[in-house]
């Protein structure tokens, strides 16, 4: 989402990051999504990562204002997917980012930050509620940085009972962000009847193929990937540090990364819709 409304100049250094677009260029944000289902995409991600009530609030916007805007990330997401002609299934996943990504200093990669469950729960639990009556096909757990959190979100889910994938970011490639391990969870994603599908997203391609292969070892569900491209980010500019080369990461890289296990690839931060189409055509062939 931020590099294809960067694209459209629509201004994404701001604590909403890219869901002040909401607000202020809904336009951008259906074209975004639009142009990712015509490069053959079959999974949008709506544009409510870090789309939160409490966000919101912080910006003056009632509880009721902020629901309305974030069951107009998943609504623009449908009209895209309406509104697109090719021919692959497509599905409209909410995106959930983590605690980290409202206090929009970079924490997602880190897990540092002191909450307790209760509130964890009540920040995560409005948000979900409003993805699902907005009618997505299923949700993403993204970029998760802690065992704990992710509990916590996966207690809320089970209540309304709908499917969901589960992303963590990492340490290193044993290791969640904070330092949990992958194997703890590994252990909770896999026995959780929500959870459709788990891996990672929003870390080094480096990183992909090494960490699948731990996971594939044990894994009885489909495991997923979608990296950055490789930059670097400042959580204080919320600018990635240059752009790299990514034709081999969506085509060479990401068969590797299928050969190793994953079976949903997709690509994060610093991706664009000419990185999905080669993924397409990559699998195609």
């Amino acid at each position: 989402m931020s590099r294809l409304l960067e694209a459209q100049h629509i201004q994404t250094n701001h604590k909403l990051w890219t869901a002040l677009a909401l607000i202020e260029a809904p336009e951008a944000v259906y074209q975004v999504h639009k142009r990712y289902f015509d490069a053959g995409a079959n999974i949008a991600i709506t544009d409510s990562y870090q789309a939160t009530v409490k966000s919101f609030a912080g910006l003056g916007y009632s509880e009721a204002d902020a629901i309305n805007l974030i069951k107009k990330s998943v609504q623009l997401a449908q009209q895209a997917r309406e509104d697109s002609k090719t021919p692959q299934t497509k599905w409209i996943a909410g995106s959930i980012g983590p605690y980290g990504a409202y206090l929009s200093d970079g924490s997602e990669y880190t897990g540092n930050y002191q909450i307790d469950d209760k509130t964890m729960y009540a920040f995560h639990e409005t948000r979900i509620k409003a993805l699902v009556e907005a009618g997505v096909d299923l949700l993403a757990i993204e970029t998760i940085p802690r065992l704990d959190e992710l509990r916590v979100i996966l207690s809320i889910i089970a209540h309304f009972d709908v499917p969901a994938l589960a992303s963590i970011s990492l340490k290193d490639t044993t290791h969640m962000a904070n330092g949990d391990s992958l194997d703890t969870f590994q252990d909770l994603v896999e026995a959780d009847p929500n959870v459709v599908a788990y891996g990672i997203n929003c870390t080094a391609p480096q990183a992909v193929a090494k960490t699948i292969a731990i996971l594939a070892k044990q894994a009885k569900k489909p495991l997923l990937a979608y990296p950055n491209s490789g930059a670097i980010f400042d959580p204080i500019s919320k600018t990635w540090s240059e752009d790299i080369s990514t034709k081999d990461i969506f085509s060479i890289e990401a068969k590797d990364w299928h050969d190793k296990g994953a079976k949903l690839i997709g690509g994060c931060c610093c991706a664009t819709d000419d990185d999905i189409a080669i993924l397409a055509e990559t699998f195609h062939n």
